[in-house]
């Protein structure tokens, strides 16, 4: 490895972090969007429940780039307004992240039996409270796991973003391969610093797995398809 490669060390751990960033703050607008959008698909109104699915088919079966390009060059064309790289980025991320995400949170809220439902409004709980006292303590423990999924999914789709000009992880290797030999060493360190990464968010969710004595569910698969 040259002397000039390592002189951009810092530079690449800049970019792994401001991409750790926008994957997060993605992550959690998606979060709060597929945990309403679930809401909705469990509603006793039908008009929410056909909204909210619609909602998550076209958004997971549109391709994130193409989400990307509506965001930066349609929002402006659309609403007369200049949209940065970044917040195309992270709003785009934020929609994918979403669709998936409402499904994880549905799978979450159906594994609670009907039976404790039933019981809880029959104790004199409204909706609100039965969510908050009976279903949300059980559904985080069958949520966090393929959350942790949807997490690294995010940042992997984040490279994309150079697409549309933002300077992220993979950009910034790119860029520093053609600044250098144009050898191998670049592509071999962002494979390293994306394994790091992902790897790391692993660790942490399967530490949180434990805190919550969270076990292996195979009726989450189709949750994640």
């Amino acid at each position: 490895m040259s002397p000039d490669w390592l002189s951009y060390g810092p530079l690449m751990l800049k970019a792994a972090a401001l991409t750790l960033w926008l994957s997060w703050l993605a992550m959690l607008i998606g979060a709060v969007g597929g945990t309403a959008i679930a809401l909705m698909r469990t509603s006793r109104f039908r008009m929410l429940r056909l909204a909210a699915l619609l909602y998550t088919e076209f958004f997971r079966s549109v391709p994130i780039l193409i989400v990307m390009f509506f965001c930066y060059f349609g929002v402006p064309l659309v609403f007369g307004t200049d949209v940065s790289s970044f917040a195309a980025a992270t709003v785009a991320l934020a929609l994918h992240a979403s669709s998936t995400m409402s499904e994880v949170v549905r799978a979450g809220i159906q594994s609670v039996g009907r039976g404790q439902w039933e019981a809880a409004q029959a104790a004199g709980m409204d909706r609100v409270q039965v969510m908050r006292y009976i279903v949300g303590p059980q559904a985080i423990r069958v949520v966090l796991p393929p959350s942790v999924g949807v997490f690294i999914t995010t940042l992997k789709e984040s490279s994309l973003a150079s697409i549309i000009g933002f300077i992220e992880l993979t950009k910034t290797g790119l860029l520093i391969r053609e600044s250098t030999d144009g050898g191998i060493v670049p592509l071999l360190a962002l494979a390293v610093l994306y394994f790091l990464i992902n790897y790391a968010i692993s660790l942490v969710g399967a530490r949180l797995e434990r805190r919550f004595h969270i076990g292996a569910r195979s009726d989450l698969v189709g949750a994640m398809g």
